[in-house]
């Protein structure tokens, strides 16, 4: 219970950060994404399943502010969640190279994402804005990397196989 407080106060207090410091420190309207580096960092050490829930659950929460269409978020960060998921379980956790090159590429392949499910639906964004976001993401995951590994080594972030 303990995990699922701590893991839904970070998430809130994440996202507030996202919708409203780092607009502040935006360039040409890209802004980094605190929630979704967490995310990507946290599915990398705890699995797929463990990153499907809380990229779905966090999705949803960014959902709330995107007007161009409900479940979006939801449905990307599920299936980024998930493929770092399957990458965090043939990379080393403890360093830090893979992880961060990791959080850039699925930042950029979400970005991605966005972009084409919204072209499909007519809704005609920028597209230019992805790779620097992936830039910050980069930048971000440097720092909060080794944070979300101290985090989730800690004896009641782990899971526990009970027979």
């Amino acid at each position: 219970m303990k995990k699922v407080l701590i893991l839904l106060l970070l998430s809130i207090l994440l996202f507030m950060l996202d919708n409203v410091l780092m607009p502040f420190i935006s360039i040409r309207g890209a802004y980094p994404n605190l929630l979704l580096v967490f995310i990507i960092s946290y599915s990398i050490i705890n699995g797929s399943w463990e990153g499907m829930w809380i990229g779905t659950l966090c999705g949803m929460l960014q959902d709330v502010y995107f007007l161009n269409g409900f479940g979006i978020n939801a449905f990307t960060n599920m299936i980024v969640c998930i493929l770092a998921g399957f990458i965090g379980n043939s990379i080393l956790k403890q360093k830090m190279i893979m992880p961060v090159m990791t959080c850039f590429a699925l930042s950029i392949l979400k970005g991605i994402m966005v972009f084409v499910i919204l072209y499909i639906g007519k809704v005609y964004s920028s597209f230019g804005n992805v790779f620097i976001i992936g830039i910050y993401s980069l930048i971000i995951s440097i720092v909060m990397y080794k944070g979300v590994y101290r985090l989730c080594q800690k004896p009641y972030m782990e899971r526990r196989w009970r027979f």
